[in-house]
């Protein structure tokens, strides 16, 4: 049984990464916060401010990009399985249909994982180099010579192996960019902006963009799971619309619903069904400089955890009795 699961989510995981959109997503999202988030955030008018922008404009790329890339993974690998009735080549081994939507999951959340934790490395870096407030800032040179080093020798080895041992080009430099990226981060925490030594845990040490970072992986954890769920009755665009609906009334829960639950047994129901984003959302405490306790962060966890739970359990309960012969 574990060596199906092992099969089906390898080979999920592998598939997605593997999808043409999956890495133009990932790599718009980079070039969005490192390039773009900077211009933007340069605009508050007000010193020491602009950092804080830039972390708000990063964690909602974070937020859109796990939306997007989950919707359109759990399609990839689910609905057009059903449509073109290859699933019928698995579910009939015999493969029974949670352990198949399990591993489905299972892939997609880990395909997911590897572009975040991407992603969350250029939040870093860009955090760590910070906003051009003045002509007179000098440029962070371990964060941009260190970054390109790693962007370049990944991509001259991914063209490398696609060239002569006909590897695939995106899931290769997908490969080599993450760990290269993680040893750039690494490194220049330990050099201040001109290449001096400085401590480690000067610049994130307290760990509150950690736990921001943290919490939305696991909002996007729910949207996955919501979007292999939905993927198993609709087709793409429809699981789309719908999982953006979700994600509207995660926000917007608190507000409209939170604070009428006491007003009639309808509104408390309602309330405990919908996804409570905004508990993932904690940009405005570190925008306020407000501490962010990991007891808060482990307790959102764990909420996450058992709410994703749930909603593959409904989704093993649709995929149960869909017709896909």
């Amino acid at each position: 049984m574990l060596n199906k699961l092992y099969a089906i989510t390898w080979t999920t995981f592998f598939e997605t990464v593997r999808q043409p959109v999956y890495s133009i997503l990932m790599w718009t999202a980079a070039f969005w916060i490192a390039v773009f988030g900077p211009s933007l955030s340069a605009f508050t008018l007000e010193s020491g401010k602009d950092v804080k922008v830039l972390q708000d404009v990063g964690m909602a790329t974070l937020m859109l990009f796990g939306l997007l890339v989950s919707v359109f993974s759990a399609t990839h690998v689910i609905t057009r399985e059903i449509e073109t009735r290859s699933i019928l080549t698995v579910v009939s081994k015999p493969v029974p249909r949670p352990l198949f939507l399990v591993g489905k999951f299972l892939g997609v959340t880990g395909a997911v994982f590897v572009a975040y934790y991407f992603l969350c490395l250029v939040i870093f870096m860009s955090v760590r180099h910070g906003v051009m407030e003045m002509a007179a800032d000098k440029l962070d040179q371990p964060v941009i010579v260190l970054g390109l080093l790693a962007i370049g020798i990944s991509l001259v080895t991914a063209l490398f192996c696609n060239y002569f041992y006909g590897w695939h080009f995106t899931a290769t430099l997908t490969a080599c960019v993450v760990p290269l990226g993680t040893l750039a981060l690494i490194v220049a925490l330990f050099f201040d902006k001109t290449w001096k030594p400085q401590e480690w845990s000067k610049d994130f040490g307290n760990l509150q963009l950690i736990y921001a970072v943290s919490l939305i992986y696991v909002a996007v954890m729910i949207l996955t799971a919501f979007a292999v769920t939905l993927a198993t009755r609709f087709n793409q665009v429809l699981t789309l619309v719908l999982c953006a609906a979700v994600f509207m009334v995660g926000l917007l829960s608190d507000h409209y619903l939170g604070t009428r639950v006491n007003d009639a047994p309808i509104f408390n129901a309602l309330y405990a069904m919908a996804p409570k984003m905004q508990f993932f959302w904690v940009g405005d405490a570190l925008t306020q400089e407000l501490v962010i306790q990991f007891d808060h962060v482990k307790n959102v966890a764990i909420h996450g955890v058992v709410y994703t739970l749930a909603v593959l359990s409904l989704g093993v309960a649709m995929f149960q009795t869909r017709e896909v012969s």
